[in-house]
Formats: C-alpha cells, sequence, structure tokens
C-alpha cells in the first residue's frame, strides 16, 4: 500500500486483500453465475437470498419493500448493528437485476489472464455489490470500534434495470434520513466518478387495427403494423443532439401470424434528456403524433387512418446535476481511492440513468460509478477489472473508516 495509508486503513487494506481470491472472488461468481434478469422475478430472487445470506453474516440486519403490484422482487435495506430505523445514516445503493434473460444462453462467469472477469451482469452491477459487502466485511473485522458506532444503510433495488419503477418509492421514503448516497455501478474511465446524469422516460406507442385472414378477406383486415410504421420516422425525429435529447425505438412487438392482418403492434420508446424542459418537449411530440390520425401524413391508404393510436409512459428518472454537496462529496471519498491506486476527478455527463438520479432528485448528495472499471455494460462482452474490484473495496472500506458516525 501507498506510504500515506495509515496504520487503520493498512489493516483494513490487508482484510480485503486476505478475503479477495478466497471469498469475494468465488462470492461474485456464484452471483454471476445466478441469472437474475429484472423480469423473472424468481431468478432476481435467488440472486437476492445469496446477497442476504453474505449480508447476515457480516452482522446487517434486514428489511423487505415489496413492490405494491407484486410484479418485481421485494426490494431489500440491510443496516448495521448501531442504525436504529428512524436515524440518519449514509446509503450504499446497489441493484441486484440484469437485462440478461435466460433464453440468451449467455454463458457464465470466467476469467481471463489479464485479469478481466466475465458474465452477465459482471459489471452491472453485481461486482459493485460485492464491493459493498466486503467492504463491509473488511471494517467489521479490521475495525470493530468503528463498526460499533457505523450507521450505515446498503438499499438493494430489484428493478433498476427498467427505471426502477417500484422502488421509486423506497428511495422518497428514505431520502428523508440519509445524509449522503454511494451508488455502485461500473466505474467509469480513469476512474472517474459521475456525479452527472442524463434523466430517462419510457414510452409505449401502440397501433390498434382489426384483424382478418390475409388470404381471404385482407380488405377487411386493418394493419396495426403497416400503420405504426408511418409513426416511427416522426416519433425518431424528436432526438435533438445539440440540446442533448435523444428518443430511440428500442422494440416493435405484435401480429401473430404472417397470414393474418395483425391487429395490435407497440413499440417501446426509450427517451434521454438534460432537463425536465427538454421532456416536456419530448412529452408533448409524442403526444402529438399520437392524436394526428395520419390526417397530416402523405399516402396513407384510408384503411390505414382509421387504425387507433394509443400512447402510455413518461418520465422515470429526473436529470442527476452535480451540487456543491455532491462534488464535496467526491472529494471526501477521492481521499481514499488515491490512497489505494485509483484515479480521482469527475466524470463527464452520463447518458444512461441509474437510482443515483432518484437520490439526486430528492436532494441526497449523491455519487457514482463506484464499482470497479469494465466495459460492454448491457453486452454479451461485458467484463469488469479484477484489480480495478481489489481498489474499489479498498478505497469504500477506507472511506468508511474515516467517516464521522
Amino acid at each position: 500500500m501507498p506510504e500515506s495509508v495509515n496504520e487503520l486503513e493498512s489493516r483494513i487494506c490487508a482484510a480485503v486483500e486476505a478475503a479477495f481470491e478466497t471469498l469475494q472472488v468465488p462470492f461474485l461468481e456464484r452471483l454471476v453465475n445466478q441469472p437474475s434478469y429484472t423480469d423473472s422475478r424468481q431468478d432476481v430472487e435467488a440472486a437476492a437470498a445469496l446477497i442476504d445470506e453474505l449480508a447476515k453474516e457480516i452482522g446487517l440486519h434486514k428489511s423487505l419493500f415489496p413492490d405494491p403490484d407484486e410484479q418485481y422482487t421485494d426490494h431489500r435495506i440491510f443496516g448495521t448493528p448501531a442504525l436504529k430505523a428512524p436515524e440518519s445514516a449514509l446509503a450504499l445503493v446497489g441493484h441486484c437485476d440484469t437485462v440478461y434473460p435466460r433464453h440468451m444462453e449467455f454463458l457464465g462467469f470466467r476469467r481471463d489472464e489479464k485479469g478481466h472477469a466475465f458474465g452477465p451482469g459482471v459489471l452491472d452491477m453485481k461486482s459493485g455489490l460485492t464491493v459493498i459487502l466486503f467492504a463491509l466485511r473488511a471494517l467489521r473485522e479490521s475495525a470493530p470500534e468503528v463498526w460499533k458506532i457505523a450507521k450505515l444503510r446498503f438499499l438493494l433495488n430489484t428493478e433498476e434495470e427498467v427505471g426502477s419503477p417500484s422502488s421509486g418509492q423506497l428511495f422518497e421514503a428514505i431520502a428523508p434520513v440519509t445524509s449522503c448516497a454511494l451508488v455502485f455501478e461500473g466505474g467509469r474511465d480513469e476512474d472517474r466518478i459521475v456525479t452527472a446524469r442524463k434523466g430517462t422516460g419510457g414510452f409505449t406507442l401502440r397501433a390498434l387495427g382489426r384483424s382478418a385472414h390475409a388470404g381471404n378477406d385482407h380488405a377487411a383486415g386493418v394493419n396495426a403494423i403497416h400503420a405504426l410504421a408511418y409513426l416511427i420516422p416522426h416519433v425518431e425525429a424528436l432526438t435533438n443532439y445539440e440540446a442533448g435529447t435523444t428518443v430511440n425505438v428500442g422494440v416493435i412487438q405484435g401480429g401473430t401470424t404472417k397470414n393474418t392482418v395483425p391487429d395490435a403492434v407497440e413499440c417501446l420508446i426509450d427517451v434521454r434528456i438534460t432537463n425536465l424542459e427538454e421532456m416536456q418537449n419530448v412529452q408533448r411530440g409524442l403526444e402529438k403524433i399520437s392524436r394526428w390520425n395520419f390526417v397530416n401524413v402523405d399516402q396513407v391508404p384510408a384503411q390505414i387512418r382509421t387504425a387507433k393510436i394509443e400512447l402510455e409512459g413518461g418520465i422515470s428518472r429526473p436529470p442527476m446535476a452535480a451540487t456543491d454537496a455532491s462534488e464535496k462529496l467526491r472529494d471526501r471519498y477521492e481521499q481514499f481511492a488515491a490512497k489505494v491506486g485509483l484515479g480521482v476527478g469527475a466524470a463527464p455527463l452520463q447518458g444512461g440513468g441509474s437510482d443515483a438520479n432518484n437520490f439526486a432528485a430528492l436532494g441526497v448528495p449523491t455519487i457514482d460509478g463506484l464499482g470497479p472499471f469494465g466495459k460492454f455494460m448491457h453486452n454479451p462482452k461485458e467484463w469488469c477489472s479484477l484489480a480495478s474490484l481489489r481498489k474499489r473495496t479498498a478505497a469504500l472500506a477506507c472511506f468508511l473508516a474515516n467517516e464521522q458516525f
């Protein structure tokens, strides 16, 4: 360790090192090998149960925050022994769901000679979860005097990848008793810390027509796919790069068989914005498209003009802006990141949203990107650096050991 590390920090770093290959990497492997696609409630529960098990071993107490609609796995709130329910505390934040369904047949955990670990969710963000857990473990073992008084919450979200539709209520409930928040999404280039993210929104644009036999009664049908195809270029045209706004039709789903005139189709739209005014502009634009009824769209057959158009959705995460308080938090954390050999500095504005957006919008000083460095999030080539994982774990543990509880 660098000479700037004091005796307490040296003990903590030694504890992180001792557990890294024997406990932390094997736990990461177990977690990565457990599928946890957001919409597979049983799989996400199995992944969360692995975290429950280790959290209990560390000595954390657990509370559940169920999804009111019972669509997603229960969210978790873990607390250190010194923390009583209503007390203010620092929050460590992560999610255990991924974007990889089982049918992708994505290979499980593996590592290479370069020190990279591969697997579904290894960067986004199962390695970040091990940073939290093994930093707390090192703190308990190496600084019992700090552990005895440490007031910390670990929030585990189970549906972050779809915009945190139910856990948003959890963040609202916890924000008044959260002094600051550290979020453990994958690290950025040069170990830069995330203090600003775009806001995100999700919409569904749906066309409803009339089914018919494609061979015997085609003229009686109204092809919903045909109708939606006229609208998609206008949706994409709402993108405004100068304003930092992107509008992306990412999924189209509908129809039954090739010899049936489809009576329903929908497209899923992803929106990224830098401010709420732009989100309002996009929403107004989508609403206008949904009300067109093809009156102003050239060369649309009369039959297709009878299709009904519906729009659902809205903003899911507000933009995250850097504040004086979040910059001060970054400065505090980076003292310890630098001591263990990590780079320092603020990352540029991020296009992707995270749960950091939710806390920041509620006035909680928040920093993000505190997981290990890696590449290819949401891609079968996803990997994280094990060397970075070791350093990130040590940095968090040393930071917590020096917090004023």
